[in-house]
């Protein structure tokens, strides 16, 4: 029987949860977080899914876990993530780790934990899920990756911040670079609370360039987009994927796809890391990296919006 743990219950930990359970293995599944509310409600989102061969845990201290694991997700918010990573690894045997993004607010925290991973030897990626979607894997046949990449997406208040990396990921997945530069001079110079308490979001539009003339362009706005897609132009080809509905048109063609939720895709991923050691998601050093490119071009602009002079930004 293979060990799981789940460090945080919340809205996306509890879909994990329900993910896992649908995995083809025989596993033991430990669920942490301090909340007893949300310990509560993972455990009925995990009541909702049929399995066997599963035995689930709830608890409130990380002292409670097997000191063994084989699979560690931690889909806790972007301010504890790296406090309780470290509190994992320094009592833990970790075999596999998988974490949430945004993944940390502070600049310095992405090489400690680097440091600590490769210290203990743990293979670790990023959940910028994407790359699993069938859609995605679809459309990576039909670009030339010898040709720019000019990918598009609009939507009103999708979480701007908080989701770039996820099309940051996919972007540079598709052109085949490694690496780009960010400009902000379009984004609207106002605050907004988050839908997570504690973090921030913005409106307005970002853009991000690769040395071979790829450019991704991500816009929220507060005015309504009734069918948003994400559109990709690469040489002859056009693409529009709507990702809610699964619907794809290459050159006027038009396919259908699944549409993948967390919580049917964490189970593909266990069971995937558990039989081969490996899946699609990103490795952790690529995801840092871009992670850090727009941190340290977004974190100076939003504390200086809310005029301070701290070393973390709070988007998550």
């Amino acid at each position: 029987m293979k060990t799981i743990l789940i460090a945080g219950a919340g809205q996306l930990g509890s879909r994990h949860l329900q993910g896992v359970k649908s995995s083809k293995n025989q596993l033991d599944i430990w669920v942490y977080d301090l909340s007893n509310e949300s310990l509560k409600v993972a455990e009925e989102r995990y009541n909702q899914v049929e399995s066997q061969n599963k035995t689930v845990h709830f608890v409130t201290s990380l002292d409670l876990v097997p000191s063994k694991l084989d699979v560690v997700i931690v889909a806790t918010g972007s301010k504890p993530r790296a406090a309780i990573i470290k509190q994992i690894l320094a009592s833990k045997s970790v075999i596999y780790m998988v974490l949430e993004k945004f993944l940390f607010p502070r600049l310095a925290e992405y090489q400690e934990i680097e440091k600590l991973i490769q210290k203990n030897g743990v293979r670790t990626w990023v959940n910028c899920p994407r790359r699993m979607w069938e859609g995605y894997k679809m459309i990576a046949g039909y670009i030339n990756k010898d040709k720019p990449v000019i990918f598009k997406y609009i939507d009103t208040d999708w979480g701007l911040c908080c989701n770039t990396v996820h099309y940051l990921d996919i972007f540079m997945w598709l052109n085949g670079c490694n690496s780009f530069s960010v400009n902000i001079d379009h984004l609207i110079p106002v605050v907004v609370e988050s839908k997570r308490q504690g973090y921030v979001e913005l409106h307005g539009t970002e853009q991000f360039e690769t040395h071979s003339g790829s450019v991704l362009t991500l816009t929220s706005t507060t005015e309504s987009v009734p069918n948003p897609l994400v559109v990709i132009d690469n040489a002859d080809t056009n693409i529009q994927y709507n990702e809610a509905t699964g619907s794809i048109t290459i050159n006027g063609n038009i396919f259908n796809v699944p549409v993948h939720y967390q919580s049917g895709l964490s189970g593909l991923l266990v069971d995937e890391i558990l039989e081969s050691g490996n899946c699609p998601l990103t490795r952790y050093n690529e995801s840092a990296s871009y992670h850090k490119a727009y941190l340290q071009v977004i974190a100076p602009y939003i504390n200086k919006l809310m005029g301070c002079s701290s070393d973390s930004c709070p988007i998550t």
